[in-house]
Protein backbone atom coordinates (compact mmCIF):
# COMPACT_ATOMS: atom_id res chain seq x y z
CA UNK A 1 0.00 0.00 0.00
CA UNK A 2 1.33 3.37 -1.03
CA UNK A 3 1.72 6.75 1.22
CA UNK A 4 0.11 10.02 -0.44
CA UNK A 5 1.73 12.79 0.58
CA UNK A 6 -0.59 16.29 1.03
CA UNK A 7 0.80 17.90 -2.29
CA UNK A 8 2.99 15.60 -4.76
CA UNK A 9 6.55 16.07 -4.00
CA UNK A 10 8.98 17.32 -6.34
CA UNK A 11 11.30 14.89 -5.51
CA UNK A 12 8.73 11.90 -5.14
CA UNK A 13 9.22 12.15 -1.41
CA UNK A 14 6.49 10.25 0.75
CA UNK A 15 6.09 11.02 3.78
CA UNK A 16 5.58 7.99 6.85
CA UNK A 17 2.37 7.44 8.15
CA UNK A 18 2.92 8.40 12.29
CA UNK A 19 6.62 10.00 11.34
CA UNK A 20 6.43 13.51 13.04
CA UNK A 21 8.51 16.27 14.56
CA UNK A 22 7.56 19.40 16.26
CA UNK A 23 10.46 21.38 17.56
CA UNK A 24 9.70 23.83 20.58
CA UNK A 25 11.84 25.72 22.54
CA UNK A 26 12.39 24.50 26.59
CA UNK A 27 11.93 21.31 27.98
CA UNK A 28 10.59 18.70 26.28
CA UNK A 29 8.97 15.37 26.47
CA UNK A 30 8.51 12.39 24.23
CA UNK A 31 5.89 10.30 23.25
CA UNK A 32 5.89 6.84 21.01
CA UNK A 33 3.22 6.83 18.32
CA UNK A 34 2.28 4.23 15.47
CA UNK A 35 4.65 3.78 12.55
CA UNK A 36 4.97 1.06 10.48
CA UNK A 37 6.86 -1.91 12.35
CA UNK A 38 9.28 -2.61 13.13
CA UNK A 39 10.19 1.39 13.39
CA UNK A 40 9.16 3.28 16.61
CA UNK A 41 8.77 7.15 15.54
CA UNK A 42 8.68 9.85 18.41
CA UNK A 43 6.96 13.21 18.20
CA UNK A 44 8.27 16.30 20.66
CA UNK A 45 5.39 17.28 22.73
CA UNK A 46 5.45 20.91 23.92
CA UNK A 47 6.06 22.46 27.41
CA UNK A 48 3.83 21.94 30.18
CA UNK A 49 2.23 24.69 32.53
CA UNK A 50 5.01 26.10 34.98
CA UNK A 51 4.20 27.21 38.38
CA UNK A 52 4.13 31.03 38.93
CA UNK A 53 3.35 31.53 35.08
CA UNK A 54 1.49 34.96 34.14
CA UNK A 55 -1.45 35.16 31.49
CA UNK A 56 0.97 35.97 28.46
CA UNK A 57 2.96 33.06 29.48
CA UNK A 58 0.04 30.76 29.70
CA UNK A 59 -1.40 31.90 26.52
CA UNK A 60 1.60 31.80 24.93
CA UNK A 61 2.41 27.97 25.95
CA UNK A 62 -1.24 27.18 24.79
CA UNK A 63 -0.88 27.98 21.44
CA UNK A 64 2.27 26.28 21.39
CA UNK A 65 1.10 23.17 22.73
CA UNK A 66 -1.61 23.41 19.47
CA UNK A 67 1.03 21.69 17.89
CA UNK A 68 1.28 18.38 19.48
CA UNK A 69 -2.52 16.82 18.82
CA UNK A 70 -1.86 13.61 20.68
CA UNK A 71 -4.18 12.82 23.71
CA UNK A 72 -5.84 14.45 22.01
CA UNK A 73 -4.33 17.77 22.96
CA UNK A 74 -3.32 16.05 26.13
CA UNK A 75 -0.94 19.12 26.57
CA UNK A 76 -2.80 21.64 25.60
CA UNK A 77 -5.56 20.76 28.09
CA UNK A 78 -3.17 21.28 31.06
CA UNK A 79 -3.33 25.07 29.99
CA UNK A 80 -7.02 24.94 30.42
CA UNK A 81 -9.01 25.66 33.72
CA UNK A 82 -11.00 22.77 34.70
CA UNK A 83 -14.48 22.44 32.94
CA UNK A 84 -13.97 24.80 29.86
CA UNK A 85 -14.97 23.47 26.50
CA UNK A 86 -12.29 23.65 23.76
CA UNK A 87 -11.88 21.43 20.64
CA UNK A 88 -8.48 21.75 18.69
CA UNK A 89 -9.96 20.50 15.47
CA UNK A 90 -13.64 22.57 15.38
CA UNK A 91 -11.26 25.02 13.71
CA UNK A 92 -7.24 25.06 12.96
CA UNK A 93 -6.37 28.56 11.60
CA UNK A 94 -2.47 28.45 9.30
CA UNK A 95 -0.99 31.25 9.73
CA UNK A 96 1.96 33.63 8.94
CA UNK A 97 2.52 36.13 11.51
CA UNK A 98 1.39 35.70 15.48
CA UNK A 99 1.51 38.89 17.58
CA UNK A 100 2.59 38.91 21.35
CA UNK A 101 -0.40 38.67 23.42
CA UNK A 102 -2.46 42.21 24.56
CA UNK A 103 -4.29 43.03 27.33
CA UNK A 104 -7.81 43.70 26.84
CA UNK A 105 -9.01 44.03 30.13
CA UNK A 106 -7.58 42.44 33.75
CA UNK A 107 -8.86 38.78 32.42
CA UNK A 108 -8.73 38.72 28.75
CA UNK A 109 -5.61 38.79 26.68
CA UNK A 110 -5.92 38.96 22.92
CA UNK A 111 -3.34 37.69 19.96
CA UNK A 112 -3.45 39.06 16.25
CA UNK A 113 -2.98 35.92 13.66
CA UNK A 114 -2.90 36.25 9.83
CA UNK A 115 -4.29 33.55 8.51
CA UNK A 116 -3.56 31.82 5.08
CA UNK A 117 -5.47 29.06 5.68
CA UNK A 118 -8.49 27.03 7.76
CA UNK A 119 -9.63 23.75 8.71
CA UNK A 120 -13.04 23.36 9.74
CA UNK A 121 -14.27 20.57 12.05
CA UNK A 122 -14.81 18.23 9.05
CA UNK A 123 -11.29 18.50 8.16
CA UNK A 124 -11.67 20.79 4.83
CA UNK A 125 -9.15 23.40 4.26
CA UNK A 126 -9.89 26.60 2.81
CA UNK A 127 -7.11 28.91 1.71
CA UNK A 128 -7.61 32.75 3.24
CA UNK A 129 -5.86 35.12 1.36
CA UNK A 130 -3.73 36.89 4.18
CA UNK A 131 -6.69 38.00 6.18
CA UNK A 132 -6.11 39.55 9.64
CA UNK A 133 -7.86 37.68 12.50
CA UNK A 134 -8.14 39.00 16.54
CA UNK A 135 -8.60 35.99 19.19
CA UNK A 136 -9.51 36.52 22.46
CA UNK A 137 -8.77 34.36 25.59
CA UNK A 138 -10.27 34.40 29.11
CA UNK A 139 -8.61 33.95 32.34
CA UNK A 140 -9.19 33.18 36.27
CA UNK A 141 -7.53 31.58 38.78
CA UNK A 142 -7.08 28.12 39.58
CA UNK A 143 -4.90 27.22 42.99
CA UNK A 144 -2.90 29.97 43.01
CA UNK A 145 -2.26 29.20 39.21
CA UNK A 146 -3.50 31.57 35.56
CA UNK A 147 -5.66 29.06 33.75
CA UNK A 148 -7.55 29.67 30.57
CA UNK A 149 -11.39 29.84 31.62
CA UNK A 150 -12.60 30.32 27.69
CA UNK A 151 -10.55 30.60 24.15
CA UNK A 152 -11.40 30.99 20.49
CA UNK A 153 -12.03 27.93 18.84
CA UNK A 154 -9.53 25.52 17.77
CA UNK A 155 -5.24 25.45 17.38
CA UNK A 156 -2.99 28.88 15.88
CA UNK A 157 -0.48 26.64 14.11
CA UNK A 158 2.32 28.25 11.53
CA UNK A 159 2.43 26.75 8.04
CA UNK A 160 5.37 24.57 9.22
CA UNK A 161 3.68 23.65 12.35
CA UNK A 162 0.68 22.72 10.18
CA UNK A 163 2.98 20.59 8.04
CA UNK A 164 3.86 18.89 10.45
CA UNK A 165 1.09 18.22 12.91
CA UNK A 166 -1.51 17.52 10.20
CA UNK A 167 -1.59 15.50 6.90
CA UNK A 168 -3.79 14.94 4.00
CA UNK A 169 -6.03 12.32 4.21
CA UNK A 170 -8.29 11.65 0.20
CA UNK A 171 -11.88 10.01 1.46
CA UNK A 172 -13.36 8.53 -1.64
CA UNK A 173 -16.66 8.35 -2.94
CA UNK A 174 -18.64 7.28 -5.78
CA UNK A 175 -19.62 8.91 -9.55
CA UNK A 176 -22.62 8.98 -10.20
CA UNK A 177 -21.38 5.48 -12.91
CA UNK A 178 -20.03 3.47 -9.83
CA UNK A 179 -16.73 3.30 -12.32
CA UNK A 180 -14.92 5.68 -10.79
CA UNK A 181 -13.87 6.54 -7.45
CA UNK A 182 -13.20 9.87 -6.27
CA UNK A 183 -11.38 11.82 -3.64
CA UNK A 184 -12.49 14.63 -1.10
CA UNK A 185 -9.32 15.84 0.38
CA UNK A 186 -9.77 16.07 4.23
CA UNK A 187 -6.82 17.42 6.67
CA UNK A 188 -6.44 15.29 9.77
CA UNK A 189 -4.12 15.63 12.65
CA UNK A 190 -1.29 12.70 12.37
CA UNK A 191 -2.49 10.35 15.82
CA UNK A 192 -2.68 7.18 17.04
CA UNK A 193 -6.73 7.63 16.06
CA UNK A 194 -6.65 9.24 12.28
CA UNK A 195 -8.18 5.65 10.86
CA UNK A 196 -11.18 6.26 13.08
CA UNK A 197 -11.28 9.98 12.00
CA UNK A 198 -10.85 8.71 8.42
CA UNK A 199 -13.49 6.01 8.72
CA UNK A 200 -16.08 8.85 10.76
CA UNK A 201 -15.85 11.35 8.10
CA UNK A 202 -16.25 9.08 5.26
CA UNK A 203 -19.79 7.75 6.72
CA UNK A 204 -20.82 11.40 6.97
CA UNK A 205 -20.34 12.27 3.09
CA UNK A 206 -18.68 14.30 0.51
CA UNK A 207 -17.89 17.92 1.26
CA UNK A 208 -20.96 20.01 0.19
CA UNK A 209 -19.90 21.05 -3.18
CA UNK A 210 -19.76 17.80 -3.95
CA UNK A 211 -22.93 16.65 -3.53
CA UNK A 212 -25.81 17.19 -5.52
CA UNK A 213 -26.18 13.94 -7.43
CA UNK A 214 -22.07 14.44 -8.25
CA UNK A 215 -20.83 12.01 -5.94
CA UNK A 216 -22.31 9.49 -3.80
CA UNK A 217 -21.39 6.71 -1.20
CA UNK A 218 -22.46 3.38 -1.06
CA UNK A 219 -22.65 3.90 2.93
CA UNK A 220 -26.40 4.07 3.96
CA UNK A 221 -27.28 7.84 5.50
CA UNK A 222 -27.10 7.64 9.35
CA UNK A 223 -24.38 4.50 9.49
CA UNK A 224 -22.13 4.97 12.13
CA UNK A 225 -18.85 3.16 12.92
CA UNK A 226 -15.76 3.46 14.43
CA UNK A 227 -12.09 2.17 13.10
CA UNK A 228 -9.05 0.74 14.52
CA UNK A 229 -5.37 0.68 12.86
CA UNK A 230 -2.65 -1.61 14.66
CA UNK A 231 -0.16 -1.80 11.17
CA UNK A 232 -0.59 -3.74 9.10
CA UNK A 233 -4.55 -4.01 9.81
CA UNK A 234 -7.57 -1.64 10.08
CA UNK A 235 -10.37 -3.24 12.01
CA UNK A 236 -13.33 -1.46 11.30
CA UNK A 237 -16.66 -1.52 12.99
CA UNK A 238 -19.57 -0.30 11.53
CA UNK A 239 -23.74 -0.32 12.61
CA UNK A 240 -25.85 -3.12 11.61
CA UNK A 241 -27.84 -1.57 9.38
CA UNK A 242 -25.68 -1.83 6.64
CA UNK A 243 -26.37 -5.62 6.80
CA UNK A 244 -30.00 -4.90 4.89
CA UNK A 245 -27.68 -3.70 2.16
CA UNK A 246 -27.01 -5.82 -1.22
CA UNK A 247 -23.77 -8.42 -2.07
CA UNK A 248 -22.58 -5.35 -4.13
CA UNK A 249 -23.71 -2.21 -2.25
CA UNK A 250 -21.34 -3.82 0.48
CA UNK A 251 -18.68 -4.39 -1.91
CA UNK A 252 -18.68 -0.75 -2.49
CA UNK A 253 -18.54 -0.35 0.32
CA UNK A 254 -15.58 -2.20 1.11
CA UNK A 255 -13.84 -0.43 -1.77
CA UNK A 256 -14.93 3.11 -0.57
CA UNK A 257 -13.05 1.97 2.81
CA UNK A 258 -10.27 0.29 1.41
CA UNK A 259 -9.37 3.28 -0.98
CA UNK A 260 -9.39 5.71 2.11
CA UNK A 261 -7.65 3.91 4.59
CA UNK A 262 -4.25 3.15 1.54
CA UNK A 263 -3.28 6.47 2.75
CA UNK A 264 -2.01 5.18 6.35
CA UNK A 265 0.69 3.28 4.52
CA UNK A 266 1.34 -0.68 5.74
CA UNK A 267 -1.92 -1.64 5.34
CA UNK A 268 -1.95 -5.38 4.20
CA UNK A 269 -5.50 -6.22 5.03
CA UNK A 270 -8.81 -4.06 5.97
CA UNK A 271 -10.95 -6.04 7.96
CA UNK A 272 -14.64 -4.47 8.05
CA UNK A 273 -17.69 -5.87 10.29
CA UNK A 274 -21.40 -4.95 11.10
CA UNK A 275 -22.86 -6.55 13.63
CA UNK A 276 -20.11 -8.52 14.69
CA UNK A 277 -21.15 -10.56 11.18
CA UNK A 278 -18.05 -9.48 8.48
CA UNK A 279 -19.55 -7.82 5.15
CA UNK A 280 -19.39 -9.35 1.74
CA UNK A 281 -15.84 -9.97 0.67
CA UNK A 282 -14.27 -7.28 -1.65
CA UNK A 283 -13.90 -7.93 -5.17
CA UNK A 284 -10.11 -9.22 -6.13
CA UNK A 285 -9.07 -6.36 -8.04
CA UNK A 286 -9.59 -2.78 -6.28
CA UNK A 287 -10.76 0.22 -7.85
CA UNK A 288 -7.90 2.42 -9.68
CA UNK A 289 -7.87 5.46 -7.90
CA UNK A 290 -4.56 6.94 -9.55
CA UNK A 291 -6.08 6.80 -13.39
CA UNK A 292 -2.51 7.11 -14.66
CA UNK A 293 -2.16 7.81 -18.34
CA UNK A 294 0.49 6.43 -21.06
CA UNK A 295 3.95 7.18 -21.11
CA UNK A 296 5.38 10.39 -22.88
CA UNK A 297 4.49 13.32 -23.48
CA UNK A 298 2.00 13.41 -26.69
CA UNK A 299 1.97 16.69 -28.72
CA UNK A 300 1.81 17.95 -32.46
CA UNK A 301 5.13 18.40 -34.37
CA UNK A 302 4.85 19.85 -37.98
CA UNK A 303 0.39 18.89 -38.30
CA UNK A 304 1.90 15.53 -37.37
CA UNK A 305 0.21 13.95 -33.91
CA UNK A 306 2.11 11.55 -31.57
CA UNK A 307 4.35 11.03 -28.64
CA UNK A 308 7.17 13.41 -28.39
CA UNK A 309 10.54 11.91 -28.16
CA UNK A 310 14.49 12.42 -28.94
CA UNK A 311 14.24 10.68 -31.94
CA UNK A 312 11.19 12.22 -33.61
CA UNK A 313 7.43 11.72 -32.92
CA UNK A 314 6.33 8.43 -32.42
CA UNK A 315 2.57 7.77 -34.18
CA UNK A 316 -0.06 6.23 -31.20
CA UNK A 317 -0.49 2.94 -31.27
CA UNK A 318 -4.35 2.76 -32.18
CA UNK A 319 -4.94 5.87 -34.05
CA UNK A 320 -1.13 5.79 -35.66
CA UNK A 321 -1.33 8.61 -38.47
CA UNK A 322 -5.06 9.02 -38.89
CA UNK A 323 -5.24 12.13 -37.07
CA UNK A 324 -2.09 13.76 -39.34
CA UNK A 325 -3.17 15.98 -41.75
CA UNK A 326 -5.66 17.62 -39.64
CA UNK A 327 -3.53 20.86 -38.99
CA UNK A 328 -4.08 20.65 -35.17
CA UNK A 329 -3.65 23.26 -32.89
CA UNK A 330 -4.83 21.39 -29.77
CA UNK A 331 -6.01 17.87 -29.18
CA UNK A 332 -7.30 15.85 -26.00
CA UNK A 333 -6.54 11.94 -26.02
CA UNK A 334 -8.54 9.26 -24.27
CA UNK A 335 -6.98 7.45 -21.96
CA UNK A 336 -6.65 4.22 -24.36
CA UNK A 337 -5.19 6.34 -26.74
CA UNK A 338 -7.71 4.99 -29.35
CA UNK A 339 -9.84 8.59 -29.88
CA UNK A 340 -8.38 11.95 -30.09
CA UNK A 341 -10.29 15.19 -30.19
CA UNK A 342 -8.80 17.42 -32.23
CA UNK A 343 -9.13 21.58 -32.51
CA UNK A 344 -8.23 22.60 -36.17
CA UNK A 345 -8.87 24.84 -38.90
CA UNK A 346 -12.55 23.26 -39.23
CA UNK A 347 -12.99 23.30 -35.65
CA UNK A 348 -13.20 20.14 -33.45
CA UNK A 349 -12.78 16.74 -34.81
CA UNK A 350 -13.01 13.30 -33.16
CA UNK A 351 -10.57 10.84 -34.67
CA UNK A 352 -11.02 7.11 -33.29
CA UNK A 353 -8.82 3.89 -34.51
CA UNK A 354 -11.69 2.82 -36.72
CA UNK A 355 -14.03 5.29 -39.31
CA UNK A 356 -14.21 7.97 -40.61
CA UNK A 357 -13.42 11.46 -38.45
CA UNK A 358 -16.64 12.67 -36.68
CA UNK A 359 -17.13 16.37 -36.62
CA UNK A 360 -18.09 17.56 -33.17
CA UNK A 361 -18.24 21.41 -33.76
CA UNK A 362 -17.14 23.36 -36.64
CA UNK A 363 -17.82 26.88 -34.76
CA UNK A 364 -15.01 29.60 -34.83
CA UNK A 365 -13.39 30.73 -31.85
CA UNK A 366 -12.92 27.47 -30.31
CA UNK A 367 -10.99 26.62 -26.82
CA UNK A 368 -9.03 23.57 -26.70
CA UNK A 369 -11.50 20.57 -26.89
CA UNK A 370 -11.65 18.01 -23.67
CA UNK A 371 -12.57 14.60 -23.77
CA UNK A 372 -13.93 12.88 -21.11
CA UNK A 373 -13.88 9.24 -19.86
CA UNK A 374 -17.35 7.92 -20.97
CA UNK A 375 -16.20 8.95 -24.16
CA UNK A 376 -18.29 12.71 -24.78
CA UNK A 377 -16.71 15.63 -26.30
CA UNK A 378 -16.71 19.05 -24.52
CA UNK A 379 -16.33 22.00 -26.51
CA UNK A 380 -16.75 25.87 -26.02
CA UNK A 381 -16.15 29.15 -27.70
CA UNK A 382 -13.84 31.38 -25.96
CA UNK A 383 -16.04 33.94 -25.60
CA UNK A 384 -19.45 32.28 -25.11
CA UNK A 385 -19.34 30.03 -22.45
CA UNK A 386 -22.81 29.75 -22.62
CA UNK A 387 -22.17 27.41 -25.88
CA UNK A 388 -20.53 24.58 -24.42
CA UNK A 389 -21.49 21.40 -26.85
CA UNK A 390 -21.19 17.78 -25.23
CA UNK A 391 -21.11 15.56 -27.79
CA UNK A 392 -21.30 11.67 -28.33
CA UNK A 393 -18.81 9.88 -30.82
CA UNK A 394 -21.37 9.84 -33.25
CA UNK A 395 -21.58 13.61 -33.41
CA UNK A 396 -24.89 13.81 -31.51
CA UNK A 397 -24.56 17.34 -29.86
CA UNK A 398 -26.20 19.02 -26.09
CA UNK A 399 -26.21 22.28 -25.30
CA UNK A 400 -25.27 22.35 -21.59
CA UNK A 401 -24.49 26.42 -20.91
CA UNK A 402 -21.88 27.19 -17.72
CA UNK A 403 -23.13 29.01 -15.17
CA UNK A 404 -20.20 31.08 -15.73
CA UNK A 405 -19.33 34.22 -16.80
CA UNK A 406 -16.37 35.87 -18.76
CA UNK A 407 -14.06 34.68 -21.57
CA UNK A 408 -13.04 30.80 -21.16
CA UNK A 409 -9.27 30.92 -21.11
CA UNK A 410 -9.54 26.92 -21.04
CA UNK A 411 -11.72 23.82 -19.80
CA UNK A 412 -10.56 20.30 -18.83
CA UNK A 413 -12.52 17.47 -17.84
CA UNK A 414 -11.31 15.37 -14.52
CA UNK A 415 -10.29 11.87 -15.71
CA UNK A 416 -12.64 10.45 -13.47
CA UNK A 417 -15.31 12.32 -15.14
CA UNK A 418 -16.95 13.99 -11.97
CA UNK A 419 -15.67 17.70 -12.35
CA UNK A 420 -14.80 20.34 -15.01
CA UNK A 421 -11.89 22.68 -14.47
CA UNK A 422 -12.17 25.92 -15.60
CA UNK A 423 -10.16 29.03 -16.45
CA UNK A 424 -11.57 32.28 -16.90
CA UNK A 425 -11.10 35.80 -17.56
CA UNK A 426 -13.91 37.95 -16.13
CA UNK A 427 -14.83 41.57 -15.30
CA UNK A 428 -13.75 41.26 -11.56
CA UNK A 429 -9.97 39.89 -12.80
CA UNK A 430 -8.85 36.06 -13.35
CA UNK A 431 -10.95 33.09 -12.02
CA UNK A 432 -10.17 29.34 -11.53
CA UNK A 433 -13.15 27.16 -10.51
CA UNK A 434 -14.38 23.67 -10.22
CA UNK A 435 -17.77 22.25 -11.14
CA UNK A 436 -19.34 18.92 -10.24
CA UNK A 437 -20.52 17.41 -13.30
CA UNK A 438 -23.94 15.52 -13.37
CA UNK A 439 -24.90 12.84 -15.17
CA UNK A 440 -28.43 11.14 -16.13
CA UNK A 441 -28.77 7.35 -16.90
CA UNK A 442 -26.70 7.26 -19.65
CA UNK A 443 -23.95 9.10 -18.39
CA UNK A 444 -24.91 12.44 -20.33
CA UNK A 445 -23.88 15.06 -18.35
CA UNK A 446 -27.10 17.65 -18.10
CA UNK A 447 -26.10 20.19 -15.49
CA UNK A 448 -23.72 21.30 -13.29
CA UNK A 449 -23.06 21.23 -9.25
CA UNK A 450 -21.85 24.57 -6.82
CA UNK A 451 -18.91 26.18 -7.84
CA UNK A 452 -15.68 25.10 -6.05
CA UNK A 453 -13.16 28.25 -6.68
CA UNK A 454 -9.60 28.45 -6.42
CA UNK A 455 -7.36 31.37 -5.35
CA UNK A 456 -5.21 33.15 -8.56
CA UNK A 457 -2.63 35.60 -8.54
CA UNK A 458 -2.76 36.54 -12.00
CA UNK A 459 -4.53 36.20 -15.57
CA UNK A 460 -4.57 32.40 -16.62
CA UNK A 461 -2.52 31.47 -19.33
CA UNK A 462 -3.46 27.66 -18.99
CA UNK A 463 -4.73 24.93 -16.35
CA UNK A 464 -4.09 21.06 -16.05
CA UNK A 465 -5.50 18.22 -13.45
CA UNK A 466 -2.44 17.05 -11.72
CA UNK A 467 -4.38 14.24 -9.70
CA UNK A 468 -7.53 13.49 -8.92
CA UNK A 469 -6.93 16.51 -5.82
CA UNK A 470 -4.70 18.88 -7.41
CA UNK A 471 -4.47 20.71 -10.50
CA UNK A 472 -1.87 22.90 -12.14
CA UNK A 473 -2.02 26.26 -13.20
CA UNK A 474 0.23 28.75 -15.49
CA UNK A 475 -0.40 32.13 -14.74
CA UNK A 476 1.05 35.77 -16.19
CA UNK A 477 3.05 37.63 -13.30
CA UNK A 478 5.06 41.04 -13.91
CA UNK A 479 5.85 40.12 -17.84
CA UNK A 480 6.95 36.48 -17.42
CA UNK A 481 4.81 33.38 -16.35
CA UNK A 482 4.72 31.14 -13.28
CA UNK A 483 3.05 27.69 -12.61
CA UNK A 484 1.42 26.32 -9.38
CA UNK A 485 0.00 23.09 -8.23
CA UNK A 486 -3.31 24.01 -5.96
CA UNK A 487 -5.22 21.45 -4.26
CA UNK A 488 -8.95 21.43 -3.90
CA UNK A 489 -8.52 21.90 -0.52
CA UNK A 490 -5.10 22.41 0.58
CA UNK A 491 -2.26 24.51 0.50
CA UNK A 492 -0.67 25.43 -3.10
CA UNK A 493 2.83 24.17 -3.93
CA UNK A 494 4.41 26.59 -6.52
CA UNK A 495 6.65 24.98 -9.19
CA UNK A 496 8.46 28.36 -9.65
CA UNK A 497 8.73 30.75 -12.73
CA UNK A 498 9.06 29.71 -16.30
CA UNK A 499 9.25 32.18 -18.49
CA UNK A 500 7.68 32.14 -22.56
CA UNK A 501 4.96 29.61 -21.26
CA UNK A 502 2.30 29.42 -23.25
CA UNK A 503 0.77 25.84 -22.22
CA UNK A 504 0.75 23.57 -19.71
CA UNK A 505 -0.50 19.66 -19.10
CA UNK A 506 -0.36 17.20 -16.59
CA UNK A 507 0.81 13.46 -16.41
CA UNK A 508 0.76 11.52 -13.34
CA UNK A 509 1.26 13.41 -10.26
CA UNK A 510 3.76 16.67 -10.52
CA UNK A 511 6.99 14.98 -12.03
CA UNK A 512 4.24 14.42 -14.88
CA UNK A 513 3.55 17.88 -15.55
CA UNK A 514 5.31 19.60 -19.04
CA UNK A 515 5.03 22.87 -20.24
CA UNK A 516 5.34 24.35 -23.63
CA UNK A 517 7.18 27.21 -24.47
CA UNK A 518 6.85 29.93 -27.23
CA UNK A 519 10.00 28.72 -28.70
CA UNK A 520 8.62 25.28 -29.06
CA UNK A 521 10.82 23.70 -26.57
CA UNK A 522 8.97 21.16 -23.60
CA UNK A 523 10.06 21.55 -19.89
CA UNK A 524 9.32 19.63 -17.24
CA UNK A 525 9.74 20.27 -13.64
CA UNK A 526 12.93 19.36 -11.75
CA UNK A 527 13.36 17.14 -8.79
CA UNK A 528 15.69 19.76 -7.35
CA UNK A 529 13.41 22.87 -7.54
CA UNK A 530 12.26 24.71 -10.79
CA UNK A 531 12.47 23.28 -14.50
CA UNK A 532 14.72 22.04 -16.92
CA UNK A 533 14.25 21.25 -20.22
CA UNK A 534 13.36 18.03 -22.10
CA UNK A 535 15.05 18.22 -25.17
CA UNK A 536 11.54 18.05 -26.46
CA UNK A 537 10.34 20.31 -29.21
CA UNK A 538 6.47 20.17 -30.14
CA UNK A 539 3.93 22.96 -31.74
CA UNK A 540 1.39 22.30 -29.22
CA UNK A 541 0.69 19.44 -25.97
CA UNK A 542 -1.90 17.24 -25.78
CA UNK A 543 -3.70 16.42 -22.70
CA UNK A 544 -4.64 13.07 -21.93
CA UNK A 545 -7.52 11.41 -20.10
Amino acid sequence: MRRMSAVPALAALLLLAGCVSIPTSGDVRTEAIDSDPPEVATITLPESPVAGQDQADILQGFIRAGRAPQGPYSVAREFLAPGTEWNGTSRVLVTTNQSVPVPIDDDTLGITVTVVGEVDATGHYTEVPGLTQVLTYDFTVVDGENRISRADPGTVLSEQGFSRAFDAYPLYFFDTSFEYLVPDLRWFPVTRTVADRIVRELLVGPAPWLQSSVLVSAFPQGVTGKADYEAPEVNVELSGEVRAESALTQRRMLQQLGASLDVLGNVNEVNVAAGELDLAPSPDSPIDVSYSVGDGAVGGVDGRLGVLSSEGLVPLSKIGIRADGLESTAASLARDRASVALLGPVGVTLVGETGDPVPIDARGGLVAPSLDPHGFTWSVPRNDPSGLLVVDANGDQRALPLPVDGEVIALEVSRDGARVLLALATSNGPRVTVLGIQRDADLLPVAFGTAYDLDVDGPVIDIAWVDGAHVAVLWADDGGSRADVLALGGPREPLGEIDGAVSIVGGNLVAGIRVLLGDGSVWRPSEAGGWRDTGLVASFLATQQ
